[in-house]
C-alpha cells in the first residue's frame, strides 16, 4: 500500500466524525500538498519526509497509563493546575482542572459537542491549511486536545500547564493533537504547553494551537520542549490579536538523543497576526541542540493594523553536530502605518561541527514604520573566557557561565514568575552551573 493510499484509508475512518466539512476540506488540501521535502522553500533546511515512516498511523495510540508513566509524571514538579494528555488522549484522573467562574477548560473532544457554537466559530479559522502541510493533516485527523475559554474580564492568576506525554506503544504512530484557546475582551491567562517523551524510543507527533486574543486581553504562552529526546515533533501556533491586546509566546527547546539511534527533530511554526490597533506581540525562543539534534524555528509577525508593535528574540546554543534553523519574517501590510517591529536572531556554536541556517526577512508595504532585523552567529568571546580563567575558573566552568549569561536573556522575557524560575533552574541543571 502506498503512502497516499494508507492516508486515504485512515481518513475514511474519521471523515464522519465532528466538523465533517472542515476535515474533508483540510484533507483535500493535504492530498494536494503532501509531505514537504527540501524542495519546498519553507522546508529547505529540514527534510522531514526522510524522517517520517511511510507507514505512519494517524489513529490514537495506546493511551493506557501504566506504572512507568505514573512514576514519570509523579517525578515532575507539582503544579497548581495541570491538564494531562497521554498520546493525545485527555486523562482527567491525572489532571488538576481549575474551578474558576468564567474559565472553561475541557478536552477538545468534549468541546466539539458541549461547546459546539464556540468551536464552530473559532476552530480551523486561523490555520492556513491550504498552504501548511501539517496544519492540513492535523485539521483532518485531530482527535483530542485542550479547549480553553476565558470569558470577558476574567483574570486567571495561576499558570495552567497543558502537558502532553508521548510513549512509543506503536512505532508508526504520528499523534495529532490540538489546542483551541479563546481569551475574550479584557481577560488574562498564562499557559504552558509542555511536551515530553515519556519513553526511551522515538515518538512522532503533530501539534497545532489556535489562540484568539480579544480587545485589551492578555495571553502569555510558554512552549516547553524540555524532554523530547528521540522525538519528531511538528508544532504550529497561530494567534490573532485584537485592539490593545497583548500576546507573548516563548518557545524553549532542549533536544538531544539519549540513545545512539535517535535523531531528534523539532519544527516550530509560530505566527502572530496583529489585526487591531495598538496590539502587541512578543515572540521569543531559546533552543539547545546536542549531538545530531535538528531544531527549526519559523516565525512570522503579520502587522495588519496601524500603531502596533512586535518583538522577536531568538537565541540558539548548538553543540556536537546539531543543526539549527531560524526563519523570521516581519510582514507589514499597507494599512499598518506607525508599525514598530524588531527582530533579532543570535546563535552560539560550541563545536566546529554545529551549524545554523538563519534567514531574517522584512516585507514592508507601508511608508511610516520603524522596523529592524539582524542575525549573528559566532563562538564565545575569547577575551571573556580569558578573563574568567585568569581568576581561577576552569575552562569548562567559564564556557558554562558565559553560555548561561547568553541564554538567560530569553528566560527574562517570560512573564510568569513560577515558569521563569523553573526555566532558570532547568538552564542551570543543563549547563551544570551552581550559583
Amino acid at each position: 500500500m502506498s503512502f497516499t493510499e494508507n492516508i486515504e484509508k485512515q481518513f475514511a475512518e474519521v471523515s464522519n466524525s465532528n466538523v465533517v466539512d472542515l476535515r474533508r476540506s483540510a484533507f483535500t488540501a493535504f492530498e494536494k500538498l503532501g509531505i514537504p521535502t527540501s524542495r519546498h522553500e519553507e522546508w529547505k533546511y529540514t527534510n522531514i519526509k526522510t524522517k517520517l515512516n511511510e507507514d505512519i498511523s494517524l489513529a490514537p495510540a495506546d493511551s493506557q497509563v501504566n506504572a512507568a508513566v505514573k512514576n514519570y509524571i509523579a517525578s515532575l514538579p507539582p503544579y497548581a493546575f495541570r491538564i494531562i494528555f497521554l498520546n493525545g488522549v485527555f486523562h482527567p484522573e491525572l489532571s488538576i482542572v481549575p474551578d474558576i467562574n468564567g474559565l472553561t477548560i475541557c478536552s477538545l473532544k468534549d468541546a466539539f459537542t458541549s461547546h459546539s457554537t464556540l468551536v464552530e466559530t473559532y476552530f480551523g479559522k486561523l490555520v492556513n491549511y491550504n498552504e501548511e502541510h501539517f496544519a492540513a493533516l492535523n485539521t483532518a485527523f485531530v482527535n483530542d486536545g485542550a479547549f480553553i475559554h476565558v470569558q470577558k474580564n476574567v483574570v486567571v492568576k495561576e499558570p495552567i500547564y497543558i502537558q502532553y506525554f508521548f510513549t512509543a506503544s506503536d512505532v508508526n504512530a504520528f499523534t495529532q493533537t490540538r489546542n483551541l484557546v479563546i481569551v475574550e475582551e479584557s481577560a488574562s491567562i498564562e499557559l504552558a504547553e509542555d511536551f515530553r517523551n515519556a519513553s526511551n524510543i522515538m515518538v512522532q507527533y503533530n501539534h497545532v494551537s489556535e489562540m484568539y486574543i480579544g480587545k485589551n486581553a492578555n495571553l502569555d504562552v510558554v512552549k516547553l520542549q524540555l524532554e523530547l529526546n528521540n522525538a519528531i515533533g511538528i508544532h504550529t501556533l497561530e494567534s490573532q490579536v485584537e485592539r490593545d491586546g497583548k500576546f507573548s509566546a516563548a518557545t524553549i527547546t532542549f533536544a538531544s538523543p539519549n540513545t545512539g539511534t535517535g535523531k531528534p527533530l523539532i519544527r516550530n511554526n509560530v505566527t502572530a497576526r496583529l489585526v487591531g490597533q495598538n496590539a502587541h506581540a512578543d515572540l521569543n525562543g531559546l533552543y539547545f541542540g546536542k549531538e545530531n539534534a535538528h531544531i527549526d524555528n519559523h516565525i512570522l509577525v503579520d502587522h495588519v493594523a496601524p500603531n502596533c508593535t512586535s518583538n522577536q528574540l531568538y537565541k540558539g546554543v548548538l553543540n556536537g553536530e546539531s543543526v539549527g534553523v531560524f526563519n523570521g519574517k516581519i510582514f507589514v501590510k499597507s494599512d499598518a502605518q506607525k508599525t514598530n517591529a524588531f527582530q533579532s536572531s543570535k546563535a552560539l556554536l560550541l563545536s566546529n561541527d554545529a551549524s545554523i541556517n538563519s534567514k531574517p526577512q522584512l516585507e514592508i508595504f507601508a511608508d511610516d514604520v520603524k522596523c529592524s532585523h539582524g542575525a549573528t552567529v559566532g563562538q564565545l568571546d575569547e577575551n571573556a573566557l580569558f578573563y574568567l580563567r585568569a581568576r581561577g575558573i576552569t575552562k569548562f566552568e567559564a564556557v558554562q557561565i558565559l553560555t548561561y549569561a547568553f541564554a538567560h536573556e530569553v528566560i527574562d522575557h517570560v512573564h510568569s514568575k513560577p515558569i521563569r524560575q523553573f526555566l532558570c533552574d532547568k538552564l542551570k541543571d543543563e549547563l551544570k552551573v551552581n550559583f
